[in-house]
């Protein structure tokens, strides 16, 4: 046997082995190192994906027009969870209408991406670069911020790296095991075969600390998107673990059947509600450093379709949430300029109108939670993003 072939075979037994490791996956270069940067600060960023009907999750209950477009989507009046005089959450965010009272919860209405057409591939695009348009093969606007803090590390929590950490700034990867847990023995035999191999024994010892951590921490009886929640408290909370991670959830398309109280998108918010208390709670005293962002791609139509769903739109919401959140809200329970429902105030005709720059948002996290320089994020990690600032009024 040449040995070309048996290192290739070599490293198709390494993939094959650590695929068994508990769900730890290709972490290439990743050093477990803490950043002295941003201190013990911590960044969670959750991406749904299908598009959010931002008006049944923050529903702007007090417009007397609400009713006119989309009453077949409105909760009784009495199962709110009231915010003020105006705005309200949906039912199903009950822990989180505690976080907001806890001053844990900051949101921002009509809110969106610089995108503004209607295609999921291309929003998501968009979202995850940090660009102004849909681009092919882009890097991502938190790859390009690794880059720009070497001491940052970031982990993807999933079946694969999203494109918000592609790029040339290395980031980590997990998903849960699919496969039975390797013995110590095993393990240990693994690492003798690859102890002296110079680009397989470093990717060995990550796969294994990875392994380590997810397995000190984590509840086994959990399975899907709370399996993640799960696993982002682990690594943030693990010392000398990655700072950063990234989470992906699907399921947000609600053309048909979308539901009031019951449903298929009361049971998305449920969800939604339940893993950012169960953040919380497995982050324990790390939640006090923390800022969770919760983003999707686009928003819905304001008006209910014929399926008795809706369709997409443009602005959405979104969600930050953390034990020190308040220095992003503006000390109102929504916060950022809101473009009412007027007739002449929607965007063709049909959407709730964007007032709000996503990007402006996540440079104001990036830069006073993450302590990024101002006008690197609007020349690297944002091109082009304005010097307005995210406005919180």
């Amino acid at each position: 046997m040449s040995q070309h072939h048996k290192h290739a075979l070599n490293r198709r037994q390494f993939l094959k082995s650590t695929a068994l490791l508990a769900g730890a996956g290709s972490i290439p270069g990743l050093s477990w190192a803490s950043t002295g940067i941003s201190g013990n600060n911590k960044l969670a960023v959750i991406i749904l994906r299908g598009a959010m009907d931002g008006l049944s999750a923050v529903i702007p209950y007090g417009d007397p027009l609400l009713a006119s477009y989309r009453g077949a989507l409105i909760p009784e009046d009495s199962s709110l969870l009231k915010l003020d005089n105006y705005f309200a959450l949906h039912p199903a965010f009950a822990e989180s209408f505690k976080l907001q009272q806890a001053g844990e919860l900051g949101i921002v209405h009509a809110v969106a991406s610089a995108y503004r057409e209607r295609s999921h591939f291309d929003g998501q695009n968009v979202l995850e670069s940090g660009l102004s348009i849909a681009m092919p093969n882009p890097s991502g606007w938190l790859n390009r911020a690794l880059q720009l803090q070497t001491g940052q590390q970031a982990m993807a929590l999933g079946q694969a790296v999203p494109l918000i950490l592609r790029g040339e700034a290395s980031a980590g990867s997990w998903a849960p095991a699919t496969l039975p847990p390797v013995n110590d023995d095993t393990l240990s035999r693994l690492q003798k075969l690859y102890d002296m191999d110079s680009f397989l024994g470093p990717r060995l010892m990550e796969a294994l600390n990875a392994r380590e951590i997810v397995g000190t921490g984590m509840d086994r009886s959990n399975s899907g998107f709370s399996a993640l929640i799960d696993a982002a408290a682990s690594f943030l909370n693990a010392p000398g673990g990655p700072n950063i991670v990234v989470l992906e959830n699907d399921g947000w398309d609600t053309h048909a059947n979308q539901g009031t109280e019951q449903g298929t998108l009361p049971r998305k918010f449920a969800e939604l509600d339940t893993s950012l208390a169960q953040l919380k709670q497995g982050l324990g005293s790390t939640w006090q450093n923390t800022v969770v962002v919760v983003m999707t791609e686009f928003g819905r139509t304001v008006r209910v379709n014929g399926s008795l769903g809706t369709d997409h739109g443009t602005a959405s919401v979104a969600f930050l949430a953390g034990g020190n959140v308040s220095k992003f809200t503006s000390g109102s329970a929504v916060t950022g300029p809101w473009p009412g429902l007027g007739e002449s105030s929607l965007r063709d005709g049909r959407d709730l109108q964007p007032t709000n720059d996503l990007r402006q948002l996540l440079a104001e996290v990036l830069q006073s939670h993450m302590a990024y320089d101002a006008q690197l994020l609007r020349e690297v990690v944002f091109p082009g993003l304005s010097t307005t600032g995210f406005q919180k009024g």
